[in-house]
C-alpha cells in the first residue's frame, strides 16, 4: 500500500515540514523588519531641538512676516522617501519693535501650512478657514489653539530659528 498516507516516508515530511518554515520565516523577515524599522525609527531619532539660520536681519521687513524653510534636528537623510522632505520645516519670522516673532507655519487643526496675508496682517488656512492674528492667535474656524511659537534670536550677524524635532503625535493625534 504504497498510497496509504501512514506510510510516508517521516524523513520526507521533516524535510518539507522545515522548508515550509523556513520559507514562512524568511517572508515575515522580509516584511516585518522593514514595517518594524518604520514604526520604531522615530523613537531612535534625536529628539530635541537646535539653532538653524535663517538670513540676516537687513532681509526681514520690519512689521512683514517672511516665511523661512530650515532644516529639522534629527531627522536622517532617507527620511525624504517616505512621505515627502521630512527634514525640511518652515516658519513665519517677524521682525517686530524690540525683536523677534516666529510662528510654525501649520495650523493646529489639521496641520494644513497657513498663509500670510499681509495687507490684514492675517494668517489664514486654506484648508477648512482658520484665522490667525499677526501674533499667531486663533480668531475664528475649527482651530481651538494659537499658532506654535518657535525661539528666535539674532546670534552674530544672523537671525537663527529654534527648530524643534519632528513631533510625533500620541494616539489622540496631540503632538507630544
Amino acid at each position: 500500500m504504497s498510497g496509504d498516507a501512514g506510510s510516508a516516508d517521516p524523513r520526507r515530511r521533516r524535510v518539507l515540514t522545515l522548508v515550509g518554515l523556513g520559507t514562512g520565516g524568511l517572508a515575515a523577515l522580509a516584511v516585518g523588519v522593514p514595517v518594524g524599522a518604520a514604526v520604531l525609527q522615530p523613537a531612535w531619532l534625536r529628539r530635541g531641538a537646535a539653532w538653524r539660520d535663517v538670513g540676516v536681519p537687513g532681509d526681514f521687513t520690519p512689521g512683514v512676516a517672511r516665511l523661512v524653510i530650515f532644516d529639522r534636528p534629527g531627522t536622517t537623510p532617507h527620511a525624504q522617501l517616505t512621505t515627502g522632505d521630512l527634514r525640511r520645516d518652515t516658519a513665519w519670522v517677524t521682525r517686530e519693535d524690540g525683536g523677534w516673532l516666529a510662528l510654525q507655519n501649520n495650523c493646529l487643526h489639521l496641520g494644513c501650512p497657513v498663509r500670510y496675508q499681509p495687507g490684514s496682517r492675517l494668517y489664514l488656512c486654506p484648508c477648512h478657514g482658520g484665522v490667525y492674528d499677526a501674533r499667531g492667535v486663533n480668531l475664528a474656524g475649527p482651530p481651538r489653539a494659537p499658532l506654535v511659537r518657535l525661539g528666535v534670536r539674532e546670534q552674530a550677524g544672523r537671525v537663527q530659528v529654534r527648530a524643534q524635532a519632528l513631533p510625533l503625535p500620541d494616539l489622540l493625534g496631540r503632538p507630544r
